[in-house]
C-alpha cells in the first residue's frame, strides 16, 4: 500500500512524520530523532515553487529511482530525497521529496525541462554549462530570478560569410556590313562574360536565414565585347550581282544606302546598262537625260565617262545623290 501526501507553502507535514513512526519504533532514540528530524526539515521547507511530497513503498527494491518507478513517482536526480528504511531491506520505505524547480528551456528548436535549485538563469546555465555564443539572443535575461512555470527561450545565432560570383554578360556590337546580304552574319571578335565575385554576411537564427548583406564585390574577370558584322544589303535578283561591289562601294564612299541606289538601279533598267526609255531621252542603267549625265559625271570627277558604262552610272549617281541631285529620281 502506498500513501502519498504533498505540501505547498506554510504547510508542516504531520501526518507524513506519523508515516515513520512504524519503522523508527526499533531505533534507538539518537537515531530516531535524526530520521524524523530530517524529514520534517525537506516537509518545512516546502514552497510553491519547491513542494515536497511524501510516500510510502511496501515493495523491495535495489535503488531509490526503482522505488519510485515501482509506485509510480517520478525521479529526477536534482530533487532533494530522504528514506528510511533503505529500500532494499523489503521492509516497507517513506520517502520524502523535496522538488528542485522545473524550468522550460528552448534552446534553438530544441524543449527541456531543467530542474534546479538555483535563483537566476544565469547561475541556472553556469550550473548546466549551457554555452552562449557572442551573439546568441537569451529572454528572460540571465539576471532574472527564475521562478514557477518559467520558459527561458535561447535564439542560436549564427554569422558566416559566403562568396557568390555572379556572371556578368559580355555586350555585342553590330555593325551592319552591307558587303553581306541580310541574314549572314561574320564574328569579327568573339565576346566572353565577365565574373563578378560578392561576398555576403548571412545571419541565421536557429538554422533559419534572417538576413543576407552584401559585404564586398570584386570583378574577377572583366566582360570582353563581342563585335558581330551582320549582312546590311537587301536580296537583288541573281543577274544585278555583278553590280553589288561597285553599289557598296560607291555607297559607303557617298554616304548614301546602298539598298536605296540597288533598289533605284532595278527599278530603272533591272539592272541592264544599255537599256533606254522613253524612245531614247533616258540612258543606261539609271536613265539619265544626255544633259543632266555630261553636267553630273563631270561634277562626279568621271568627266567623259561613258553613259552606258555601269560602273561609272553607280558612282556618279551615288555622287549626285550626296549633292543634292537626289530629287531628280523617284523615291525611293
Amino acid at each position: 500500500m502506498t500513501t502519498t501526501k504533498k505540501w505547498g507553502v506554510g504547510v508542516l507535514g504531520f501526518s507524513a512524520l506519523g508515516l515513520l513512526a512504524l519503522f523508527v519504533l526499533s531505533l534507538p532514540d539518537g537515531q530516531k530523532s535524526q530520521v524524523l528530524a530530517q524529514d520534517a526539515t525537506l516537509i518545512s521547507a516546502a514552497t510553491d515553487s519547491n513542494p515536497t511530497e511524501v510516500f510510502s513503498v511496501v515493495a523491495r527494491t535495489d535503488s531509490l529511482p526503482q522505488a519510485f518507478q515501482a509506485v509510480g513517482v517520478n525521479y529526477f536526480p536534482e530533487d532533494k530525497v530522504s528514506s528510511f528504511p533503505d529500500p532494499s531491506l523489503g521492509l516497507g520505505t517513506v520517502i520524502t521529496v523535496h522538488r528542485a524547480l522545473p524550468i522550460s528551456l528552448i534552446d534553438g528548436k530544441k524543449e527541456f525541462v531543467l530542474r534546479t535549485w538555483q535563483t537566476t538563469v544565469g547561475d541556472l546555465f553556469k550550473e548546466k554549462k549551457i554555452e552562449l555564443g557572442v551573439d546568441d539572443k537569451i529572454a528572460p535575461t540571465l539576471a532574472t530570478s527564475l521562478a514557477k512555470d518559467m520558459t527561458v527561450t535561447i535564439t542560436r545565432v549564427a554569422r558566416t560569410t559566403v562568396t557568390e560570383t555572379e556572371i556578368v554578360p559580355h555586350q555585342t556590337k553590330i555593325e551592319k556590313d552591307y558587303n553581306q546580304f541580310v541574314g549572314a552574319q561574320t564574328v569579327i571578335k568573339a565576346g566572353q562574360n565577365g565574373k563578378l565575385e560578392k561576398v555576403y554576411l548571412l545571419i541565421r537564427e536557429d538554422g533559419e536565414l534572417v538576413s543576407k548583406t552584401l559585404q564586398s564585390t570584386k570583378t574577377t574577370a572583366d566582360p570582353i565585347l563581342a563585335v558581330v558584322r551582320q549582312g546590311g544589303l537587301n536580296q537583288v535578283p541573281s543577274h544585278c550581282l555583278g553590280l553589288k561591289d561597285w553599289v557598296v562601294d560607291a555607297g559607303k564612299r557617298n554616304g548614301i544606302d546602298p539598298n536605296g541606289l540597288y533598289y533605284r538601279i532595278i527599278r530603272e533598267s533591272n539592272c541592264h546598262p544599255n537599256s533606254s526609255g522613253s524612245g531614247g531621252k533616258y540612258l543606261g542603267l539609271l536613265q539619265y537625260e544626255s544633259g543632266l549625265w555630261d553636267l553630273v559625271s563631270v561634277k562626279a570627277g568621271l568627266a567623259g565617262a561613258s553613259v552606258w558604262e555601269a560602273k561609272s552610272q553607280i558612282y556618279v549617281t551615288a555622287w549626285a545623290w550626296a549633292h543634292g541631285y537626289r530629287s531628280r529620281w523617284p523615291t525611293p
